[in-house]
């Protein structure tokens, strides 16, 4: 990872326990199977195309139209909208967010193989999901993305549970990031998360997020992050 990337810091400050003073979100986060969802793929706009044909094998471009044109689908189900009249733009920093209709409904994506979460929100959110995959220089990887304590808390996890620990702090950050809409942008070691299986409540700058392991399959790890209080903590429904 290049350090080179990251902007100056703000101020972030470790997970504490939730107040009252924190409002209550509407999450909802969907799972969809990649390989098995069905629909119409003509909804996808000429501009989604295009890019899901860059990538380069049959199946990915696959598995990217059927992610965005189900991100479409449930749109258009929260709003009572036509799924083919909605538009997509993106902010200077990459995040996608619903242009038209004009709504008060913030989303996010994320897939991982045949995997993917999409979670809703009345507030800005960010989701990730991971198969268990071999990390060769683990250690390595997570000095670059680790605050100083998490990496601390890391190695003193008995062997067989750093691998699994690590996937699952990691999606935690990386919902994170994502919900703040600035990804790599922020330095990932300069937020701490917590491992979770519990909420994180976590301050960055003068906003307040709500940071959750989500419950899916095995082989796999997911998380999700809202700013303010996440509430009940959400159940991942199957989307088809």
């Amino acid at each position: 990872m290049n350090d080179k990337r990251f902007a100056a810091a703000s101020t972030f400050e470790r997970p504490y326990q939730r107040g009252n003073q924190l409002p209550r979100s509407q999450l909802q986060v969907w799972a969809v199977d990649l390989d098995c969802a069905s629909g119409d793929l003509s909804l996808v706009s000429t501009s989604e195309r295009t890019r899901a044909g860059r990538l380069r094998l049959l199946h990915q471009r696959r598995r990217w139209l059927t992610a965005h044109h189900a991100v479409r689908r449930i749109l258009a189900l929260e709003l009572g909208a036509d799924p083919a009249g909605l538009e997509f733009d993106t902010t200077a920093a990459g995040k996608p967010f619903l242009a038209r209709p004009a709504a008060s409904l913030e989303f996010n994506l994320s897939h991982s193989g045949r995997h993917c979460l999409i979670a809703v929100a009345d507030r800005p959110v960010g989701v990730d999901i991971e198969t268990w995959r071999a990390i060769s220089d683990l250690s390595g990887v997570a000095l670059r993305v680790t605050t100083a304590r998490e990496a601390e808390l890391l190695e003193r996890r008995p062997a067989r549970e750093i691998h699994s620990s690590f996937l699952g702090l990691w999606t935690r950050k990386e919902a994170l990031l994502k919900a703040l809409g600035q990804g790599f942008l922020i330095d990932p070691r300069q937020i701490e998360v917590g491992f979770g299986p519990a909420p994180s409540y976590v301050n960055v700058g003068a906003r307040t997020w709500t940071v959750e392991t989500l419950a899916v399959g095995p082989g796999m790890t997911a998380a999700v992050a809202i700013e303010g209080d996440g509430g009940t903590a959400p159940m991942v429904r199957s989307f088809e």
